[in-house]
């Protein structure tokens, strides 16, 4: 209850910290042994915040975990060894490590090409046959959602199952008029179940149904929906090529990624060996 009311008052003032203005000297709103904290130190994380009480409980839970770090870092002084506290090394190395990392990453955000031509990803989708198999049962399909008081909807049930172009116009005129959701999902692949969502009645066996049906007609009690099934792909089996590019794409990428950084490497040793600058001397 004391840890309540003193985090309770030490939020009071860091609100009011934050909101005058050229203090003469800030006073610290918490000390664990000789360690303090101040208002200041609290700005950044109250940036976000919209209310007071958003203020009072990220200053709670930032002062706490203070505290908390602060104990054990003093836990760690007085109980470890001379040598265990020298990080001397471990900190050159995480240094090391993190500078080239950002330079890495860095020369890699301006030399990588992302790319991708048609050619490199059917090559890769035949080369890997069995790494795209489906999770689940995939479609192409045309979705109408239609009010029932949209006018002469038998206009939508002769229309959105032909693959002549004047009925394509038609049926595009009609459902930008009239149709609650009209979507062709981009002419790409997606899910049945997602689709399935979007219906008012379930398919209990959606192998068998999208074997012997290419269309689903549904009615609920204020809309009618349509779905005309162009293709599908069923769970287990491959997955199309176009459907598979999402998977095959950071494959690709990565695998530049990883090449552009040898080629670094390697290129730079290279370099710097005909400059003189690499000595390499006999043990």
């Amino acid at each position: 209850m004391k840890s309540f009311f003193l985090l309770t008052a030490l939020s009071s003032i860091v609100l009011f910290a934050c909101t005058s203005k050229n203090l003469p000297e800030e006073k610290p709103i918490a000390r664990v042994y000789d360690q303090y904290l101040y208002p200041s130190d609290l700005k950044e994380i109250l940036i976000g915040a919209k209310t007071r009480e958003d203020s009072s409980n990220l200053s709670h839970s930032f002062t706490e975990k203070w505290a908390k770090k602060q104990i054990l870092l003093h836990l760690a002084e007085v109980n470890l060894s001379d040598e265990n506290k020298d990080v001397t090394m471990e900190l050159e190395n995480y240094k090391t490590s993190l500078l080239i990392y950002k330079y890495q990453q860095l020369f890699v955000s301006e030399k990588l090409d992302t790319i991708i031509s048609d050619q490199e990803f059917e090559e890769y989708y035949n080369a890997h046959p069995n790494e795209f198999d489906l999770e689940e049962n995939t479609i192409k399909a045309l979705f109408i959602q239609l009010p029932k008081s949209a006018p002469n909807p038998e206009k939508v049930k002769s229309l959105y199952q032909s693959s002549k172009e004047r009925d394509s116009i038609k049926l595009d005129d009609y459902c930008n008029k009239y149709a609650y959701k009209y979507d062709d999902f981009k002419d790409q692949w997606i899910s049945f179940t997602a689709l399935k969502k979007m219906l008012p009645t379930d398919i209990p066996d959606p192998e068998t149904y999208l074997k012997t049906n290419n269309t689903i007609e549904e009615a609920d009690s204020n809309y009618y929906y349509f779905v005309n099934i162009k293709e599908y792909q069923l769970r287990g089996s491959s997955a199309p090529l176009e459907f598979a590019k999402t998977m095959i794409k950071p494959i690709i990428l990565t695998k530049r990624k990883i090449e552009l950084l040898n080629k670094l490497e390697n290129n730079a040793l290279k370099e710097e060996l005909n400059k003189k600058n690499i000595e390499i001397f006999n043990l």
